[in-house]
């Protein structure tokens, strides 16, 4: 089978080429003279016609053994009265009657009942063509006002009633008004006259949408390089475009030249009202997760977000309405989830209802999979139209490696922080994306200023000389469980460096709600730990810090990307470490161990989880250049390992709504 393809002016006609040809796909071209460049053409079969000339198009077609046609590229409605038309374009004239002085739309509909009677399928370009669209979302640099976001609407809506007349696709607005609509010149017309016609320099913005009655193999809205050049040159702001329904030339290329001009780019939905997305996190570092989410979704939204559920500080700061605080979900270890199964129960059936109340647009769970999964299931039976994003792999390369396989079931989208966990749920028909870990990029772990530094030094030193002390930072863990059982131990290596080192300081961050339980745990310390609870001082301490000791978990991704050296403990109940010991597939269970398949960060675990074998590897690495250095040197190639495109996972949560959830 061979595919035809029509071509018009533009790129969009060689785009399409292109793919056929990477796909190995055999076709042939029909070059519109008119409108056409010859030039230029991946090797095919081609004719040259006139837009009269239907029959020798017809003959081309069925002696290359055509069965799909493709329409690609712009063209100007002819002047039939002037044109040179043969007997076959004669006949269709006749049939089209009344259809050649309607709309594009009814000409384009009556030309594709033509080609069907004479034996040719149409399809789109876009059928063949990788991420023609882009979903709804912000994909430039420069962010979205919210004087943008009244434009954009007012454009919109403008843009969909020219539409329905099938007059033209395009609007441009500036500061509240529309300052004109597209004709039959086209789009770079428009632009051009808007210019004239606005009385400041620059400013305002084109929206380009499709057609409400748009037949989406024929004439679909299509910008590229060019569009942004046009706009550049006469001084607008940016381009937004219909999700799913404009054609994007040259993406990437798009998207570099709109954040060299600081312009914006962005799709919107057609439905502009409030999107409201449920959003669950069970512990502190699906916390500080959600609330990074939710500041990137609220950024790239072209619209306003609400955010309901169940979170801890970082998502209320990031604007979250609670349902129930975090720390009753901050659980770990086979007994401690025996002793409170039937609350977790009661929350998990508490938090299914609220949800099939609120009725969002999208729910989004965020690790603490025994909690999370329970409840998309729930949510999946009774309320199957809400998309299920699911954010952060539970570890089946670790342990339980049954899981990968059950979620597809009832998960619509797997976001994956580690590169090498994609594969492992692929196999399985899981939708997964590697969108990467934000700590990686997260500039609240950036290098203070040398000036605050100094200040938080001299507030855990006092007036002694920096140089002269050993700072540690304690991360005992974020649950209770966590907490009890490792503070203790810390207070034994806390004691022992007391004894070793003249002036030695402590320091542990801690989250709002854990903070009065560590004050306690801690009160009979000889030396009392600074207790910080803000998360720019955390950041103070680790760039002020020698070394961290850590309870395992994703605190220690946060180490490595300060280059702080660490050595990392954890110790549980006797029965829940031999059952996860038995399970276990993996030699480390360290984060980082677990990415640089080397044993990089000390694991103390259980029986060695004791202060003093704290205390031995804290004086190894304390006086060793060499060995800090091979820990700082793995940390940086992790972090790296970890980066991606910039809110990526707040792409993919908007691209997972679907219309038709109310």
């Amino acid at each position: 089978m061979t595919i035809g393809i029509v071509c018009g002016g533009g790129e969009y006609p060689r785009l399409v080429a292109q793919s056929c040809r990477a796909k190995n796909l055999s076709f042939c071209l029909i070059l519109l003279e008119e409108f056409c460049d010859p030039h230029g053409w991946p090797p095919a079969k081609k004719l040259t016609i006139n837009f009269g000339e239907i029959g020798k198009a017809i003959d081309f077609f069925h002696k290359n053994s055509v069965k799909k046609v493709i329409f690609a590229g712009h063209a100007k409605r002819p002047d039939f009265s002037k044109l040179s038309i043969d007997s076959k374009g004669r006949k269709w004239l006749l049939k089209l009657g009344m259809a050649i002085f309607a709309g594009d739309d009814a000409l384009l509909r009556g030309i594709s009942d033509l080609l069907r009677a004479e034996g040719f399928e149409l399809m789109s370009g876009t059928d063949l063509l990788d991420d023609a669209f882009l979903g709804e979302g912000v994909f430039s640099q420069r962010r979205l006002s919210e004087s943008n976001r009244k434009d954009i609407q007012i454009g919109f809506e403008s843009a969909k009633k020219l539409g329905m007349q099938d007059i033209g696709q395009s609007s441009i607005v500036f500061r509240g008004k529309i300052l004109g609509t597209e004709d039959a010149d086209g789009t770079d017309a428009l632009i051009e006259r808007c210019a004239k016609l606005r009385k400041s320099s620059v400013g305002g913005i084109l929206v380009k949408v499709s057609k409400p009655q748009q037949d989406n193999r024929f004439d679909l809205p299509t910008v590229g390089v060019d569009t942004i050049d046009m706009l550049r040159k006469y001084g607008f702001d940016g381009l937004v475009v219909e999700a799913g329904k404009c054609i994007i030339l040259n993406r990437e290329a798009v998207v570099d030249r709109v954040n060299e001009f600081g312009m914006l780019v962005v799709c919107v939905d057609a439905d502009f009202s409030k999107k409201k997305i449920f959003i669950i996190a069970g512990e502190a570092s699906g916390d500080y997760l959600g609330g990074k989410l939710m500041k990137d979704i609220r950024e790239v939204s072209p619209v306003n977000v609400e955010f309901f559920g169940v979170g801890g500080e970082c998502m209320e700061k990031a604007g979250l309405k609670k349902m129930f605080s975090i720390s009753e979900l901050s659980i770990i270890g086979i007994f401690e989830v025996l002793r409170k199964i039937f609350h977790v129960k009661k929350l998990i059936g508490k938090t299914a209802r609220a949800i099939g109340e609120y009725k969002p647009h999208a729910l989004v769970t965020i690790d603490s999979s025994g909690f999370t999964h329970r409840v998309d299931k729930k949510i999946k039976k009774i309320e199957e139209k809400i998309p299920i994003i699911h954010y952060v792999s539970p570890p089946v390369w670790a342990w339980r490696s049954w899981r990968a396989k059950s979620m597809r079931k009832f998960i619509d989208k797997l976001l994956v922080l580690f590169p090498f966990e994609k594969k492992l749920f692929d196999k399985h028909g899981l939708k997964t994306v590697f969108v990467g870990h934000p700590v990686a990029t997260d500039p609240d772990f950036e290098k203070p200023s040398l000036l605050d530094l100094q200040k938080f030094t001299k507030s855990v030193c006092g007036n002694g000389r920096r140089s002269a002390f050993k700072i540690i930072t304690l991360l005992p863990g974020s649950r209770i469980s966590e907490i009890e059982k490792h503070l203790p131990v810390m207070g034994e290596f806390a004691r022992l460096m007391e004894q070793e080192y003249t002036h030695v300081r402590f320091i542990i961050p801690a989250v709002e709600d854990m903070a009065p339980r560590i004050e306690f745990l801690t009160n009979n310390w000889e030396r009392k730990p600074l207790i910080v609870k803000k998360k720019c001082e955390k950041n103070l301490a680790y760039h002020s810090s020698d070394l961290a000791v850590a309870a395992s978990g994703t605190v220690t991704l946060e180490l490595a990307r300060v280059g702080l050296p660490a050595i990392v403990i954890y110790k549980t109940s006797a029965i829940t470490y031999a059952i996860v010991k038995f399970l276990l597939k993996t030699p480390w269970i360290c984060l980082i161990n677990i990415l640089a398949r080397e044993k990089i960060v000390p694991e103390l675990l259980q029986n060695e989880c004791r202060g003093e074998i704290i205390f031995a590897w804290a004086k190894k690495i304390l006086s060793s250049a060499r060995e800090s250095e091979k820990q700082k040197k793995t940390f940086q190639k992790i972090m790296e390992a970890l980066e991606t495109t910039p809110r990526l996972a707040a792409m993919e949560v908007l691209n997972a709504i679907k219309k038709d959830t109310s």
